[in-house]
């Protein structure tokens, strides 16, 4: 094979790494006297052993690839070179309980100590002797590993010394590779740490979806800073991975954009983890990216190559991330199973989608006519579309970069929504899109009955959601990242709150949404997460209606409970429902009550202060059902109303809120159920479905589990009605109608009429009619 053949030089900056384990030693077991300050017992940080010291990520890289080539019978050669003065760096690692892993695994490491000098401005001279100028030329591939910040600039002279050179490079900065992507092009391929990009002002620490995650690293790699965008052919100049450790990765290069990442995972914060992390991880990728060009001796991505390369590099994350470094006389790498990853497994091979042209291997998708992702045993374009954590982005458009901008942006509003909810474009299964005489269904009827299937799969299967994008906290799960991005900010505001050594006043959140939508449901998920990473339920709730009181005086007397519960050690959290009720006429009027307790953590009784404590205080709106509503009042041209709103202290009330939570209803408005719906109306039919349809299945588990089957009919009635209280509504009529010990729930089960009038209208004629294109479409799997 060509493979066999190759000669790669991998080079590398002159970095030496000293790894220093310690572990936990007994002073008693180790049967040494305790030392001053310590009793015999003490649990002590020693030298877990021999200190070992490698070149760097270049023996990192290198590690990984011989570990490949050895499960592959690939026998490529293989040189190395430093360059530049060298640097030492050392890594502190100390072995962490992961559970369930080998005795000598679970190592990570928690603290790196880095050379004093500054970062170099320029490159370092790169000096061949006279014996390595043997293994400089005739090269097929270069892996460049740089650690200094600035790649050594000897791109003209590599390639006069190896004309048909290809490079994989990873660095400290992706702005120096400008020079490296205009003179190799495609040969180039560039892999770079998330933390890479953050000399663009990607702001990493507000990002907290996938969909503005990506977006910040589209905008970051497209800046002129980074150079490795041409602007006027709107294509990247190069290949680039992005690697967004340990839950997804991302691709960028002039074919497309390719991103995946683990279902059911959110971003990771760029903070230090409390346990240590495992710093081979970026080598192993560059090292799976050098044996799969062996395999086919060009730098080409495809969608279907990329979508197996992305699992497996996940896959192997996980194991790193599981269990870390492991340990026995002396630190070695993870030992991961390549045999699941070596090229006889790449899923686009020689034999089903290339063929030897002129000694080379010629894939299909290296020309414009054709593409592999036809021909792909594995990776098939049913397999990659129904697989919700693999997103191909679309080409640059104006529509786009117009979405991209938002998605980026640190703007939040209704169009920023809509981007976020469209950023990653998706396409779902089709029913009855097409009858076989030609006529053409309206979009929102097939809409409908997508929905319903994956509703009737969940119910009844529990597979029904598998292929959508779901996030999920708690019992809370959702398919909207607009819906998402609020609840995750809160879940880490009230965390940090928690977690606070000490607090000077109560955390103040507004939640707002009209009646059902789930407000207080929303908070008490995120309290539900947050206190399984504790030693018991730290949280104590409590709920007050202020329609129910008759004067300011009852707040303080709500407020005795709440000081107990902080008396006892504990989190109180407070819902102060319909916060925006009248009081002595006026809306809003109980706000300026509740501001020495929101500013400085006092409330007052007969004039004497007393200090709250570490509370949570959660206002939810019973008039304005969003924040907007409230924001209004400030904007108001009505001088009058203006004033009012300052007497009240509506905006002392809204400074003093730390978070702000908008949840969507469940409403479906009519024009979405119109035949003339546009394709950006069926996809809001489609987000408000999704939500019924997960809200329907929570309520049928928790009042009907013991039924066998649910009627598609049921399904379909519970899916479109028309319902007065939202949430609300849905669980009482299913928890209202009979749940008789049977083996199939139908139309019968349904609450009767009189009783169903209280919380919902059916839509029967919209039912009549999809029943029909049912019928006349042979959809009776649906049903």
């Amino acid at each position: 094979m060509v493979a066999n053949s190759s000669k790669i030089l991998i080079l590398g900056s002159n970095v030496k790494i000293t790894n220093l384990p310690v572990k936990e030693v007994s002073l008693l077991q180790e049967g040494s006297l305790p030392a001053y300050g310590y009793n015999p017992g003490d649990n002590i940080d020693l030298l877990a052993g021999p200190v070992t010291v490698e070149k760097g990520r270049l023996e990192q890289c290198l590690t990984w690839l011989n570990s490949y080539l050895a499960e592959s019978g690939l026998t490529p050669q293989v040189d190395c070179l430093t360059y530049g003065p060298e640097k030492q760096v050392y890594q502190i690692f100390k072995r962490q309980k992961t559970g369930g892993v080998d005795d000598h695994d679970g190592w990570f490491m928690v603290n790196q100590l880095l050379p004093s000098e500054e970062r170099m401005k320029n490159s370092p001279a790169f000096v061949i002797s006279e014996h390595e100028c043997s293994i400089v030329g005739d090269n097929t591939g270069m892996v460049l590993i740089d650690d200094s910040g600035v790649p050594p600039q000897v791109c003209d002279d590599m390639m006069g010394l190896n004309p048909d050179m290809w490079c994989i490079a990873m660095g400290i900065s992706v702005a120096h590779w400008q020079e490296w992507a205009q003179r190799l092009g495609k040969r180039f391929t560039l892999f770079c740490r998330l933390s890479d990009l953050e000399t663009t002002r990607m702001e990493m620490d507000s990002a907290v979806t996938w969909e503005s995650i990506v977006a910040m690293c589209l905008r970051a790699l497209k800046t002129s800073e980074v150079g490795l965008w041409d602007p006027q052919s709107k294509r990247f100049l190069c290949h680039i991975v992005v690697e967004m450790f340990p839950h997804a990765i991302l691709y960028v290069g002039p074919g497309g954009t390719f991103f995946r990442y683990r279902k059911g995972m959110l971003p990771k914060k760029s903070s230090f983890k409390k346990r240590g992390s495992v710093p081979c991880y970026d080598t192993m990728v560059t090292a799976m990216l050098t044996i799969n060009i062996f395999r086919f001796n060009c730098l080409d991505f495809c969608r279907n190559c990329f979508f197996a390369f992305s699992k497996q590099v996940l896959v192997n994350w996980k194991v790193l991330n599981d269990h870390g470094y492991h340990f026995d006389g002396q630190l070695k790498l993870p030992e991961l199973d390549f045999g699941s990853v070596c090229p006889a497994d790449w899923p686009c091979s020689a034999v089903e989608c290339g063929e030897e042209r002129g000694g080379r291997l010629k894939l299909p998708w290296q020309d414009q006519a054709s593409s592999c992702q036809n021909d792909c045993p594995c990776a098939s374009p049913e397999m990659i579309s129904r697989d919700p954590s693999f997103v191909e982005l679309p080409h640059s458009s104006t529509a786009f970069e117009k979405n991209l901008a938002l998605v980026a942006s640190q703007s939040w509003g209704e169009e920023k929504k809509k981007a976020l909810r469209s950023f990653f474009h998706r396409k779902y299964e089709s029913h009855c899109n097409l009858q076989n005489d030609g006529v053409r269904y309206a979009g929102h009827i097939d809409t409908i009955i997508s929905v319903l299937h994956n509703l009737k799969e969940e119910v009844n299967r529990g597979t029904g959601f598998d292929h959508l994008p779901m996030c999920q906290i708690g019992h809370l799960r959702t398919t909207d990242p607009a819906e998402i991005d609020p609840v995750i900010t809160l879940h880490q505001v009230m965390d940090s709150y928690v977690s606070k050594e000490a607090v000077l006043r109560p955390l103040c959140i507004g939640v707002f949404g009209p009646p059902g939508s789930g407000k207080s449901f929303a908070v008490k998920q995120v309290a539900d997460e947050i206190a399984r990473h504790h030693d018991g339920n730290p949280f104590d709730f409590f709920e007050f209606n202020l329609t129910q009181f008759a004067s300011p005086e009852e707040i303080n007397a709500a407020i005795d409970p709440i000081r107990a519960s902080v008396a006892r050690g504990r989190v109180p959290i407070a819902f102060w429902d319909e916060f925006d009720c009248r009081y002595n006429g006026d809306e809003f009027g109980y706000l300026r009550f509740f501001l020495p307790s929101m500013q400085d953590g006092v409330t007052y009784v007969h004039g004497i202060p007393y200090h709250i404590g570490r509370a949570i205080f959660v206002f939810a709106g019973g008039v304005k059902a969003s924040w907007e509503g409230m924001e209004d009042l400030l904007s108001s041209e009505n001088a009058e109303q203006l004033v009012k709103s300052k007497t009240l202290k509506i905006p002392d009330f809204m400074s003093r809120l730390r978070v702000v939570l908008d949840i969507d209803g469940i409403q479906i408005p009519g024009h979405l159920l119109q035949d003339s719906a546009s394709e950006e109306e069926l996809e809001e039919l489609r987000r408000i479905l999704h939500k019924r349809a997960l809200i329907i299945a929570h309520q049928m588990q928790t009042h009907w589990k013991k039924a066998a089957r649910k009627s598609s009919g049921l399904l379909l009635r519970l899916l479109i009605g028309e319902y007065k209280f939202g949430a609300r509504s849905i669980e009482a009529v299913i928890e209202a109608s009979r749940a008789a010990d049977r083996l199939v729930y139908g139309l019968p089960e349904l609450i009767a009429p009189s009783a169903a009038r209280i919380h919902a209208n059916w839509r029967v004629e919209l039912e009549r009619r999809i029943d029909h294109v049912r019928k006349s479409t042979g959809l009776r799997a649906i049903w």
